[in-house]
């Protein structure tokens, strides 16, 4: 009887083992890359020249502050309006009353 209910049990393992992943989808088990993408890119992009970073992506936005060339700059998205051009939301690391913070706002790469 022992060896019957042992049979039975495995049989009933081994139909679940192959049956269960038959349902998942292909790589049910792995992770998104469009979700999880992260950046790669590990050093910032140096300023050649100087530029006004803006409060929001607008031509009429107000200037946070003027950035000088040869300024650290990490790009944290791109935005393309049909209307003002080409937008960067950048990261720049300031120094003001001998501290250091880091500002975000706009760059229009077309018109700066």
């Amino acid at each position: 009887m022992n060896l019957i209910s042992s049979f039975i049990v495995w049989t009933w393992l081994l139909g679940i083992a192959l049956v269960v992943p038959a349902t998942l989808p292909a790589g049910g088990a792995q992770e998104s890359i469009i979700q999880h993408r992260k950046n790669n890119v590990g050093s910032p992009i140096i300023s050649l020249k100087d530029f006004k970073l803006l409060s929001s992506a607008s031509k009429d936005s107000s200037v946070l502050t003027l950035v000088k060339a040869g300024t650290p700059v990490n790009v944290l998205k791109a935005w393309d309006s049909t209307d003002s051009g080409k937008w960067l939301l950048v990261n720049i690391l300031i120094k003001d009353f001998n501290q250091l913070f880091y500002k975000k706002g706009w760059v229009n790469i077309v018109n700066s």
